[in-house]
């Protein structure tokens, strides 16, 4: 597509895409620890495999489609596969449709809001979201449905899309913060005082009461390198869209082959291995630096 090609040749989305390749197995740069608000317990990771091999999503079972709950990769790897099955084999019809993606919603912990939306919108439902699917394989964010006012594309939705789009990964607050984190180093490493545009992936707020006492840092932002706020619908799609783009080019990359990633089983992939590797990071990215208020 000549969209993705654009994109392809901004300022340094190949420069980008090489460093990242070439330090995707450091041992140095992407040491990350944090606190789990929920346990009290240090997470901590000393490169990005190691953060896949600790994820971590607690998900609730279905006995319709035959998992049990469960936390670990592995787990998660086999809920995700039932879900992307039932949703391939839903269609367009709108019943199984709504069933399907409302499985999705309570896989990812996001049915307030998203559930309610689904129903409201069940006629129709199951083709509006081929349309959108087909739009996002050709890689086409100028397509008229991502395009739409009436376009819902947000952390619930993009789980359903990436099951059912190849190369598509889950792009929430968590991937997105992580994301960010990467883009600094390789700033920091290039000796850039600016975030690219082309690599300036928005970032997102936890979801979190205003009050807490330690909030959640996801805004990646340090000193002069500054990222903008994530909307959602077009937006937010057409970001995603850009993340598949360069974590895709990342892991096909030659300096990659070796990867420890390459050697994730099916039914998850390097790239699926390598979405869970950010989101655990970007669980909360620290306090270190200066960072924006904005």
């Amino acid at each position: 597509m000549k969209t993705k090609q654009a994109y392809a040749t901004l300022p340094h989305v190949s420069g980008f895409i090489d460093w990242l390749a070439a330090e995707l197995d450091s041992k140095t740069l992407f040491n990350h620890q944090y606190v789990d608000r929920r346990s009290g317990n240090e997470w901590s990771c000393d490169s990005l495999f190691n953060a896949y091999e600790s994820y971590s999503w607690s998900f609730p079972g279905n006995a319709r489609l035959a998992y049990n709950t469960g936390s670990c990769s592995t787990s998660n790897a086999k809920a995700l596969e039932a879900l992307r099955q039932d949703l391939l084999a839903a269609g367009t019809d709108d019943t199984l449709v709504l069933q399907a993606a409302t499985d999705v919603m309570a896989w990812g912990g996001v049915t307030a809001r998203n559930v309610g939306w689904l129903k409201a919108n069940k006629v129709g439902l199951g083709r509006m979201i081929q349309e959108v699917k087909i739009a996002l394989i050709q890689k086409d964010p100028d397509a008229p449905v991502l395009r739409s006012k009436a376009l819902r594309f947000n952390a619930g939705m993009t789980k359903i899309y990436s099951l059912i789009c190849p190369d598509f990964l889950i792009y929430d607050s968590r991937v997105a913060a992580a994301l960010g984190l990467l883009v600094v180093n390789y700033c920091k490493a290039k000796g850039l005082t600016q975030v690219p545009s082309a690599l300036c992936f928005p970032w997102a707020c936890a979801k979190e009461n205003e009050n807490v006492s330690a909030p959640k840092r996801r805004n990646p932002s340090t000193g002069t390198l500054q990222f903008t706020r994530l909307r959602s619908g077009a937006h937010h799609a057409r970001w995603n869209m850009r993340a598949n783009w360069v974590l895709s080019q990342v892991i096909a990359h030659q300096a990659a082959a070796q990867s420890p990633f390459q050697q994730i089983d099916a039914p998850a992939n390097a790239l699926r291995g390598l979405e869970q590797a950010l989101f655990m990071m970007g669980y909360d990215l620290g306090h270190a630096g200066q960072v924006s208020n904005g």
